[in-house]
């Protein structure tokens, strides 16, 4: 019983130490708060057109902060569409 306790304790400890907030992913990365709320309406066309298909893709841009980059729809699994954003910092050439 004491194992299956510490297996537990460990499961537990491991997933509150890889759940990590998009808000706090997104802080992280040098990307404007203003640049989630533009990456969100990048998506609304590819929320409305779910019949399109996967690999449709919609670019985004902010003049103020000088990032871009695309959200590309990746898939479905059963009723979830899976969703892949790409964001490029000012003057940055790599994701």
């Amino acid at each position: 019983m004491r194992l299956i306790a510490i297996q537990a304790q460990a499961a537990v400890a491991a997933a509150a130490a890889a759940a990590n907030p998009l808000s706090r992913i997104l802080a992280k990365s040098g990307l404007a708060p203003q640049d989630a709320n533009i990456m969100r309406k990048a998506e609304q066309p590819l929320l409305a057109g779910v019949q399109g298909g996967t690999g449709r893709r919609a670019e985004r841009t902010n003049p103020d902060s000088g990032a871009d980059g695309e959200v590309r729809m990746a898939g479905m699994e059963g009723p979830c569409l899976l969703l892949q954003h790409r964001a490029f910092l000012k003057d940055s050439q790599d994701p």
